[in-house]
């Protein structure tokens, strides 16, 4: 009986090990709400729909979580309250996160660590004429935090992981109107030809992101994939030369498909 009780045991060690320790392909689609203000475009703020599509791998070890993230797109089309001008705002992106596993009491699982995260957000405005072309090329370090845990609700068993995180630093190159910005002086406009370059520092750029995920299982007995649905809110903030700043809200309702590769 010692024996059989060992042997049960370790089977269901072997079992947990086997789930924990996995590669999974990943694709994430869903749709967004953009609020976006461009001063070097507009003093207008612009809001509108669109859409997110991404693709991925992640792998699951006993004590972290990585996660590539090697195409990320999105397409939002705003407006400002007149309708007037339409700007067509995509955005695309790539990013790498670690997480490792700290020690917490019941059931909750936390996980602390950071990605770097590298991405292009472009807008379009074509009714500007010569100057239709603004863009942020960005990237950035920043601590992340998740946590898991189980909870029931709606008479029903619930896996859920909220998470967090903030930028610490990074560089941009900020595109102008076809490359060039205009800067009035004492003897009139004067172009200036060349990208507007900034370090980023929390006192002139914040990046924000928010989400909370429901993970579900497919049905069958054996199968190793399992989907997730969930709200993300994303912001980021930044401060430019001559007060001309940008900032830019995006909510997004995804559903996250992960496939067991190995």
């Amino acid at each position: 009986m010692i024996l059989a009780g060992h042997t049960a045991g370790a089977e269901d060690v072997s079992e947990r090990r086997k789930v924990q320790h996995a590669i999974y392909y990943k694709i994430d689609q869903g749709v967004s709400w953009s609020v976006l203000t461009d001063q070097r475009m507009s003093n207008l703020h612009y809001q509108g729909p669109g859409g997110i599509l991404n693709f991925g791998r992640r792998a699951h070890r006993d004590s972290f979580i990585a996660e590539w993230s090697f195409a990320r797109f999105r397409y939002n089309n705003s407006k400002p309250a007149h309708k007037s001008t339409i700007v067509e705002n995509p955005a695309a992106g790539l990013r790498y996160m670690r997480v490792w596993k700290i020690q917490t009491p019941g059931r909750y699982d936390m996980y602390l660590g950071g990605q770097v995260n590298v991405f292009g957000n472009v807008r379009l405005a074509g009714r500007l004429g010569n100057s239709f072309l603004f863009a942020d090329m960005i990237g950035e370090l920043r601590p992340q935090a998740k946590l898991f845990f189980p909870t029931r609700f709606l008479w029903r068993d619930w896996n859920i992981e909220m998470s967090a995180s903030a930028s610490l630093a990074g560089y941009t190159v900020r595109i102008p109107e076809y490359g060039v910005s205009y800067e009035l002086e004492e003897d009139g406009g004067v172009k200036i030809q060349g990208f507007e370059q900034q370090l980023l520092l929390p006192y002139n750029y914040g990046h924000f992101t928010t989400g909370i995920f429901f993970r579900e299982n497919f049905r069958g007995e054996n199968n190793p994939n399992w989907f997730r649905v969930g709200y993300i809110w994303d912001y980021y903030t930044m401060s430019g030369k001559h007060n001309l700043n940008v900032n830019n809200a995006l909510h997004q309702l995804v559903l996250e498909l992960n496939f067991r590769v190995k």
